[in-house]
């Protein structure tokens, strides 16, 4: 059983335990796996760039972890395996030939993912400055402006998917 939260602090290191987890999921599985799967240039470009990126993440909420003295012990985070479950279930859905609609689904699972980490990193900078952890705050919002950029450049390439499956689409 995971330790028990009595602070604010104790939320924040468990919060960050979890995003250290997401990260390295992401870096070491899911976004290798969505690069190799991805079949639309913009997109496979996208998962490699924000792959290089989040690797950085990883060592940057290791960092912000060992800034607060707390442990670095990543916590696994039932939302975004189940976003990962999601996903793998609804691109096991797509014909195996239709690689327009499984970019797409691609896209759908990377901006869902996004937004959770957004809202986590958002939430996690208001506490660590709240705290008084102006150097914690800061570097959580350096992450968090890579995850909006990314966030950006995968509504870009979606809507581009969306444009070629209308344009495939039509008489």
């Amino acid at each position: 059983m995971a330790e028990q939260l009595t602070t604010p602090r104790d939320l924040l290191a468990a919060y960050l335990r979890q995003m250290l987890w997401i990260e390295r999921q992401l870096a070491d599985h899911v976004l290798p796996r969505l690069r190799e799967q991805a079949h639309s240039p913009d997109l496979r470009r996208g998962f490699g760039r924000h792959l290089l990126e989040t690797e950085g993440h990883v060592e940057a909420v290791r960092e912000v972890l060992g800034d607060l003295h707390v442990p670095a012990e990543p916590e696994e985070s039932s939302g975004f395996r189940g976003l990962v479950q999601e996903h793998e279930q609804l691109v096991g859905r797509v014909a195996e030939d239709d690689h327009l609609l499984a970019d797409l689904a691609h896209a759908v699972a990377a901006l869902a993912t996004e937004h959770l980490e957004l809202a986590t990193y958002e939430s996690l900078i208001g506490i660590a400055e709240s705290l008084g952890e102006e150097a914690v705050g800061i570097r959580l919002r350096e992450v968090m402006e890579q995850e909006e950029f990314a966030l950006e450049q995968v509504d870009s390439a979606m809507a581009k998917l969306l444009a070629e499956k209308v344009e495939s689409a039509r008489p």
